[in-house]
């Protein structure tokens, strides 16, 4: 592993534990689906090429997720397929059964949070590019601050025609690439 993957790993074990927090398990403890998150962690870190400019933790979390899932699902399949509802013999005097090694549904996923959150600021972050005009009718189209419409609606609100409409937002959307591409083109001559 490059000191880089190294840094990488080191810099994001808190996401780790956050992720594991968020599957329940009687069986394997916090510190075991730590551990499990770990090996994602790394396996990560080592395919991860940041010239693509996705995020280190919107790229990690589903290598974390899947071998936190697969530790789980191991341990499932080692008891030979039983219900959910029969007790599995963990060598304790406690009856555990598959629901404790299900994943908690009402956690917050904390790497979809952390992806819209990134996603978020580097929107705000690029749309002062933009005049105030093709700001409002994406925020309208995409519903970030506003709820979702569609051109129609957008053209009634703003008096424009739809067509006009759909016009500034592909001359808009242009303009966040050609940012985009510049962005990327700058970081890869660093």
């Amino acid at each position: 592993m490059t000191k880089e993957q190294e840094k990488l790993v080191t810099d994001n074990m808190g996401y780790v534990v956050t992720l594991a927090r968020q599957y329940k398990s009687d069986i394997l403890s916090t510190e075991d689906l730590v551990s499990e998150g770990s090996i994602g962690l790394m396996r990560a870190a080592e395919k991860y090429d940041s010239k693509r400019g996705k995020p280190f933790v919107t790229f990690a979390a589903p290598y974390i997720r899947r071998s936190i899932e697969t530790a789980i699902n191991r341990l499932e399949t080692a008891t030979d397929v039983r219900s959910t509802d029969e007790s599995l013999p963990v060598g304790s005097k406690n009856n555990y059964t598959l629901l404790n090694v299900l994943e908690d549904k009402d956690a917050v996923k904390a790497d979809l949070v952390a992806e819209e959150n990134t996603l978020t600021d580097d929107l705000l972050r690029v749309m002062n590019i933009l005049n105030e005009r093709e700001q409002r009718v994406l925020n309208l189209y995409y519903g970030n601050g506003y709820e979702r419409q569609t051109m129609a609606e957008i053209g009634e609100v703003m008096e424009l025609k739809r067509e006009r409409v759909r016009q500034i937002r592909d001359q808009a959307l242009r303009k966040l690439r050609k940012a985009a591409r510049a962005s990327i083109n700058g970081e890869q001559k660093h």
